[in-house]
């Protein structure tokens, strides 16, 4: 088995040094949308009441050696009544490809008559791409060997639209709009980022004053080929613990947080699969901790000091 999966990522190698791979299927894959909606779209930046951070980690098919490993930070928050603003900083590594990504986006609330929202989104962002032919792997094959370091910087943007009314949300987003190519130092194409469209629409419904479940299903294509789907229902006591039952296109996922202060955010995920490279690992994980800070200040009923007026007027007016 050990040589088998060898072979399996060996391949990919070979591959992607010959002149006729021209398309890199790369989905960034995460669980943490459940908590933090600007990880849809960058149009649900600034929509929640204040501003929020959030930091994951994630390591996909554990105990295979160079299997998929990210870090993201994102960051959004209201800059003003109707916009906001976010940023994301991320890293993935995946055998010998290396992505290192910074980008920033901006979005407009357009509130219209009976609580109907609708937003557009615009993120922009720069991509450090990288393969390093130097690592062990990539020199136990010829090809590999005898191809020039990847170091190459490109552009990459995204945007998106959302529709909101009360506790529903259903947003259009196309994440990767650009197909930014990736050279090496000679100019030889390597790969090229793939156009990615994605689709998701949630309802939260809140069952009694403790329990309410907050379900969403999301859809991305790749290239318009490719599509991969996702569903998920979490369970959510009193907004503070939780548990998330998730089903994908390829495995099954739960996963499970609580906020044990008010602003505070901890979730973990655990994903498996009955077949494919993750039937043979131990499953991927993923843990994320946000901080959430609310920007709307609940007024007191009772009234500031003011020595030009008694307080008796204060309980009469």
């Amino acid at each position: 088995m050990k040589k088998l999966l060898h072979l399996f990522f060996s391949l990919p190698v070979v591959f992607l040094f010959q002149a006729e791979f021209s398309q890199a299927q790369q989905i960034p894959l995460s669980n943490q949308y459940t908590l933090n909606r600007f990880a849809l779209s960058p149009a649900y930046a600034g929509t929640s009441d204040g501003f929020e951070i959030f930091g994951s980690y994630r390591n996909e098919w554990m105990n295979i050696p160079g299997a998929p490993e990210s870090k993201v930070i994102s960051a959004n928050g209201k800059i003003y009544k109707n916009m906001g603003l976010g940023g994301t900083l991320s890293s993935r590594q995946a055998g010998i490809f290396q992505d290192l990504s910074a980008s920033v986006s901006y979005a407009y609330h357009l509130k219209f008559s009976g609580n109907h929202q609708l937003s557009f989104g615009l993120g922009l962002g720069l991509q450090d791409s990288r393969v390093n032919v130097e690592g062990g792997l990539a020199q136990a094959d010829p090809v590999a060997a005898n191809s020039a370091d990847v170091n190459a910087l490109v552009l990459d943007a995204g945007i998106g639209v959302l529709y909101r009314y009360k506790e529903l949300h259903i947003a259009i987003s196309i994440p990767r709009s650009i197909a930014s190519k990736v050279k090496d130092v000679n100019g030889n194409l390597i790969y090229t980022l793939a156009y990615q469209q994605g689709f998701n629409v949630g309802y939260k419904y809140a069952i009694n004053t403790d329990w309410a479940i907050d379900p969403i299903v999301k859809i991305n294509m790749i290239n318009s080929k490719y599509m991969y789907y996702e569903a998920t229902v979490p369970v959510i006591y009193k907004n503070k613990i939780w548990f998330a039952p998730f089903y994908k296109k390829s495995a099954i996922a739960f996963a499970v947080g609580g906020s044990p202060y008010s602003n505070l955010l901890i979730n973990y995920a655990f994903e498996f699969s009955t077949k494919g490279i993750m039937a043979e690992s131990g499953g991927s994980h993923e843990i994320t901790i946000g901080w959430k800070i609310n920007s709307q200040k609940k007024k007191s009923d009772i009234p500031a000091p003011d020595a030009k007026k008694p307080y008796y007027e204060w309980l009469n007016k």
